[in-house]
């Protein structure tokens, strides 16, 4: 996010801290209660604007930072992304997919905790195609968040499964947004980045699997698994061909929206073929105001609750990064570091962390503390590029996605509560994410690595880099 116009408080730079920090704090309180998720973030995020309104000395700069915030790019890419991902998961839901793999988990056994295996790889490969977890948990948790529960998994590993492998394949993908940001502003190459964090990922990925097979049992198969499974056609499962198609056009290049847009056709095409649903399903003139109009409104209809967050939480944190006090931060920081590797590479982690969590998305705190704070200060204790950029990716792949004030997880957990209520399930906590497996396994792994130097120099010499 760039910054414009330095608001000025009656309080100092710290008042540009106020509007974010009540919006967190009364979504942790709702969150903690049992009612957090995008739709309760609404209420906090109003409020925080109204009051930063009394804190600031301009009120017009002030509200033209919120619509700078609002109008931001990531916003409108995110939000465009998850209308289509939502689509997709809707086609694929009505073309009875559900059914089908509760078909194929009874066919084959792979029932309860077990499942979770299969929930897992397929967000991960989803995500690692087209670089973007967000995608993933909305094309896929219609489908698997339900089958999940109804072969008998614990419905909250069920969406922390989901969650985990969204995660796994977004930190892995070369063309995810976290990967290409840290490779260029660290002058890293793309290729020996990658094949240095696999190792890391990798040991990370499993330790989450074992995790969610381990803990993830639920009290076994749901009586409308055995109805619906048994009714089910095998044939529906090639709604995957939908899944198929979108991968392969990402990994061919094109963009993220053609991809998906591949796919929400062949989804169509597909769902018409077998007779799940009908061309009136998918749009239809309704017999009065107020009817939903077919398949198409009501996917998009599911993520307007994220929407709403996404303007808020965005109008707020540009309040803050207009305040200029996450200037103050980089320089205090900066000034203060130790000349030790271990040291170093300690403070660049956390400081991209925080910074992730206070801007409340991936990619932009990258761009933020990359350039200013990361490439210096690994120049200076000569760390090579490739690991600045895996320390980076990690750092929003781990902690970042613990969180559920941050965007990535709200469009997870979004997905899982769109997903229960039209599946007449519980919904699971909004502070399960605090229990998600991969983030987890990966903060471990790369607290390892640091404090260790496992895997931190790559195929560099170990002569040519300053020793912890």
């Amino acid at each position: 996010m760039s910054q414009s116009t330095k608001l000025e408080f009656h309080i100092g730079k710290i008042g540009g801290m106020v509007p974010l920090l009540t919006m967190v704090g009364l979504m942790l309180l709702l969150t903690f209660n049992g009612v957090g998720g995008p739709k309760a973030a609404w209420a906090p995020g109003f409020i925080a604007i109204i009051l930063g309104m009394f804190l600031v000395k301009s009120k017009r700069d002030y509200f033209q930072s919120i619509l700078d915030g609002i109008a931001d790019k990531t916003g409108v890419v995110v939000i465009t992304a998850w209308i289509f991902a939502a689509v997709l998961g809707s086609l694929m839901k009505a073309g009875g997919l559900v059914d089908g793999i509760l078909w194929f988990g009874m066919s084959t056994g792979i029932q309860g905790s077990m499942f979770l295996i299969i929930v897992f790889m397929s967000t991960a490969i989803f995500a690692m195609g087209t670089g973007s977890s967000n995608g993933a948990n909305l094309a896929l948790a219609p489908i698997l968040f339900p089958a999940g529960v109804y072969l008998g998994a614990d419905p909250a590993f069920v969406a922390l499964a989901l969650l985990s492998g969204a995660v796994f394949g977004d930190n892995v993908a070369p063309i995810s947004d976290t990967t290409i940001v840290g490779c260029t502003t660290q002058g890293a190459d793309f290729g020996a980045t990658v094949r240095q964090r696999m190792p890391l990922s990798l040991t990370a990925g499993a330790m989450a699997l074992v995790a969610l097979v381990f803990f993830g049992q639920g009290d076994g198969l749901v009586e409308a698994a055995t109805q619906n499974g048994e009714s089910a056609r095998p044939e529906s499962l090639l709604m995957l061909l939908s899944v198929a198609a979108v991968v392969f056009f990402a990994l061919k290049g094109r963009h993220l929206l053609e991809a998906l847009s591949y796919g929400i056709l062949v989804a169509a095409v597909v769902g018409l073929g077998i007779g799940a649903f009908s061309m009136s399903d998918l749009f239809t003139v309704p017999s009065e105001r107020g009817v939903s109009n077919g398949i198409i409104e009501d996917a998009i209809a599911g993520v307007t609750g994220a929407v709403v967050f996404v303007i808020l939480i965005l109008g707020v944190i540009k309040i803050f990064m207009n305040s200029g006090i996450m200037d103050d931060i980089l320089s205090f920081i900066t000034d203060r570091v130790s000349n030790s590797t271990r040291s170093t590479e300690l403070l660049m982690f956390y400081s991209t962390s925080v910074s992730s969590l206070l801007v409340s998305s991936n990619a932009p705190s990258q761009l933020l503390v990359g350039p200013t704070l990361v490439k210096p200060l690994g120049e200076k204790n000569n760390i090579t590029p490739e690991r600045r950029a895996n320390l980076m990716s990690a750092s929003v792949c781990s902690i970042f996605y613990m969180m559920p004030w941050c965007l990535a997880v709200m469009v997870w957990y979004s997905a899982i509560e769109t997903s229960a209520i039209s599946s007449g399930l519980a919904v699971p906590s909004a502070s399960i994410s605090f229990m998600a497996p991969y983030p987890w396994a990966l903060l471990g792994v790369m607290m390892f690595s640091i404090i260790t130097g496992w895997k931190r120099y790559g195929n560099q010499p170990q002569a040519q880099v300053q020793p912890a």
